[in-house]
Parts: structure tokens; C-alpha cells; sequence
């Protein structure tokens, strides 16, 4: 298959995984410059394994909700907790975090296991996430959520920056550091429940992290950093399926790859800066 027409099939037979996986990219990647500024990296895999639990629930009898609303309770809920609990000094934050990621998966496991047969293979679908197979109704519900938390992190981008890169200078300036860390992870925690579900847990996980460490590696000024880790998380989906089609590969690691080179690049131009 040419490049033309490896363009052609993807652009006319799989347009919803194109503009879906750009959509996520975009999303995850601002989103994840704050997150990586609060030193929280671990959140986004944390909070990826919630939304993935969150759908494996939907399975039993006792939470009969959509699978996309009962990743979106269970995200939620989890999220208000945690953000508490981030805020607090008692328990180290890694800790916090640990504890959530590992009861997850856990329970992740007991209930595909009490699943009826029939139905594992239809959970291993719906926990992979699968890019070619987005379904209208699932990228609807991701614009919308693009739509609410862009405008939300547009609208109080000032607040939301402060508290993020310089907390403690916020907090002698009278900002309520918990309220809006709670406003924040709630925001995130919407996106990441439907991203997860459309485009699966690597490849949320992957852009929460990827582009913001390239872009901060590229840029120093915060809003350049935004605006490059946004850019690494547009290109990098295109291009990561194109080579998906071209070599056979599997499309959300093929498009994680492509924005992991895109840090290894940054980080030979950051070094090559300091000599």
C-alpha cells in the first residue's frame, strides 16, 4: 500500500480514529503540562486504571450504568478523594497514588473474573480502547468534554497556571490551593474517563506525560510550553497511524512512539543548548 493511498483509506474509512486520536492527543497534552508542573506524573496512570476499573464495573449486576457513565462515577468519585488527599501532608502523595493504582488493578481483575465467560473478551476490548473503532457516540462525548474543559482552563488559565508551577507563591497570595486543585483533577478526571474509553489507557497515559516533558525540554516560557506540547500531541497522532498502516503496527503504541522520538529529539537540542 502507497503512502497516498495508506492517506486515502485512512482519511475516508477510519475518519472519527483520525480526528478522535488528534482530539486526545491535543487534550492530554495540555492537560498533562499541568500535571507534570505538580509533580504528579503518576496521577495520569492512576486516574487511566480508575476510568478502566470504572467500565470493568459496568459488567455486574449491581452498577448496571453505560459503560462511559460508569467510568465517568467511578473517575469522579476517585477523583475527589484523591485530590483531598494530595492536599494533605500526612500521607506522601507517590503513596496515595500507589494505593489507588494498585486497588485498581486489582479489582480490575476480581471482576473479569466473576464476569460471565461470554463476556471477557468484550471487557478486554472495551479496556484496550481501540482507535480504528471509535464510535460516533463516543467522540461526540469527547468534544464535548474538549469543548467544557478547554473552555474551563482557558477561561481561569491565569488561576490555574499560578497554582500549578508556583503553588506556594499562590498560597501567600490568598489562592485557595485546595479548591482549585479539586476544580482541576475534576476537569481531568472527565477527560481522562472518556479519553480512556475511545483510545485506551496507553495512549491517554502516554500524551499525559510525552509532549509536556518534550515541550518543556523545547520551551521556557510557560505559554510556549503549552503551545508546543499541544502541537507535539496534534502531529504526533497523524503520523503515528500513517506508520501504523504502513508497517502493521498497532496504532496507539505506533502513536505513542512517534511522540516518544519527539522527546528523544528535544532532549538532544536541550543538550546540545547547554554546550
Amino acid at each position: 500500500m502507497g503512502a497516498a493511498e495508506i492517506v486515502r483509506t485512512i482519511v475516508q474509512e477510519f475518519p472519527l480514529a483520525l480526528y478522535g486520536s488528534m482530539l486526545v492527543g491535543v487534550i492530554c497534552a495540555f492537560l498533562g503540562v499541568y500535571i507534570v508542573a505538580r509533580r504528579v506524573v503518576f496521577l495520569g496512570a492512576v486516574m487511566t486504571q480508575v476510568s478502566v476499573m470504572g467500565i470493568a464495573l459496568t459488567f455486574l449486576p449491581f452498577f448496571p450504568l453505560p459503560h462511559t457513565v460508569g467510568s465517568l462515577v467511578v473517575t469522579l468519585a476517585t477523583v475527589v478523594i484523591i485530590s483531598r488527599l494530595l492536599t494533605g501532608k500526612k500521607i506522601p502523595r507517590d503513596a496515595v497514588l500507589g494505593v489507588v493504582f494498585v486497588t485498581s488493578i486489582a479489582a480490575r481483575i476480581l471482576i473479569m473474573q466473576k464476569s460471565p465467560k461470554v463476556e471477557v473478551a468484550e471487557i478486554e476490548n472495551l479496556l484496550r480502547g481501540d482507535i480504528l473503532f471509535v464510535t460516533p457516540e463516543l467522540f461526540i462525548l469527547m468534544i464535548v468534554a474538549f469543548v467544557v474543559a478547554m473552555g474551563a482552563h482557558l477561561l481561569l488559565f491565569k488561576e490555574f497556571t499560578y497554582v500549578s508551577f508556583d503553588p506556594e507563591t499562590a498560597r501567600t497570595q490568598g489562592y485557595n490551593a485546595v479548591w482549585w486543585d479539586t476544580a482541576f483533577y475534576l476537569l481531568a478526571g472527565v477527560v481522562i474517563s472518556f479519553a480512556t474509553h475511545m483510545v485506551g489507557d496507553i495512549y491517554v497515559f502516554g500524551f499525559l506525560v510525552v509532549p509536556p516533558v518534550a515541550a518543556m525540554l523545547l520551551a521556557r516560557k510557560v505559554t510556549h510550553i503549552f503551545i508546543v506540547s499541544v502541537l507535539i500531541g496534534l502531529l504526533s497522532a497523524p503520523v503515528g497511524l500513517f506508520l501504523a498502516f504502513l508497517f502493521d503496527l498497532p496504532s496507539s503504541p505506533a502513536i505513542v512512539g512517534v511522540a516518544s522520538v519527539v522527546l528523544g529529539i528535544a532532549w538532544i537540542v536541550n543538550v546540545a543548548r547547554r554546550r
